[in-house]
């Protein structure tokens, strides 16, 4: 009899244990899509080289400071699992390395009729990593950082080789 009673105490601790780790479990992953709702506006975007696109005199390695093409690129993420973009750059940069002076250069044409918008759904796929049409985001308190790796080419002077990749990161800010 003892051995039943010691038995069915170890189940009823084990069930308990299973819930309570349950229940937190839970209330991370929505504690994180909760983190996620709402508007996340692009506010760094970067391929750790400092540009003076918008020549004036101050040399930045974030181009949404150098190029005002677009400024107000977002993320939308709904409490139903989709995410949009608004706003969405999409003016090709031609990044390229002067050879007599070393210094990096971008040719941008800021076309205004080259905005685009897109629509997916979301993943939280852990407590602070979100995947995108198989992108991966990571959500560190108010801000949300993807990296391109190797995206940005780097030409010689008459864009005839590359010469050089970078990753392009973007840095979201929750608004």
């Amino acid at each position: 009899m003892a051995l039943i009673k010691d038995y069915t105490l170890k189940k009823t601790a084990l069930v308990s244990l299973l819930i309570v780790l349950l229940g937190s479990t839970m209330s991370c992953s929505d504690k994180s899509e909760h983190d996620v709702i709402g508007i996340w506006l692009l506010t760094t975007r970067t391929s750790d080289l400092p540009f003076d696109v918008n020549q004036d005199g101050v040399f930045n390695t974030n181009l949404v400071s150098e190029i005002d093409c677009n400024k107000t690129e977002t993320l939308t993420f709904e409490t139903n699992g989709t995410v949009s973009s608004g706003n969405e750059f999409s003016n090709p940069l031609k990044y390229y390395k002067e050879e007599a002076t070393n210094v990096y250069r971008i040719n941008s044409d800021c076309n205004t009729e080259g905005i685009i918008s897109f629509a997916s759904e979301f993943e939280i796929t852990e407590e602070d990593t979100i995947k995108i049409s198989d992108r991966v985001y990571v959500l560190s308190g108010n801000t949300l950082t993807t990296v391109y790796e190797n995206s940005v080419n780097i030409y010689n002077e008459d864009f005839t080789e590359v010469i050089e990749t970078k990753d392009l990161k973007l840095i979201y800010t929750k608004q």
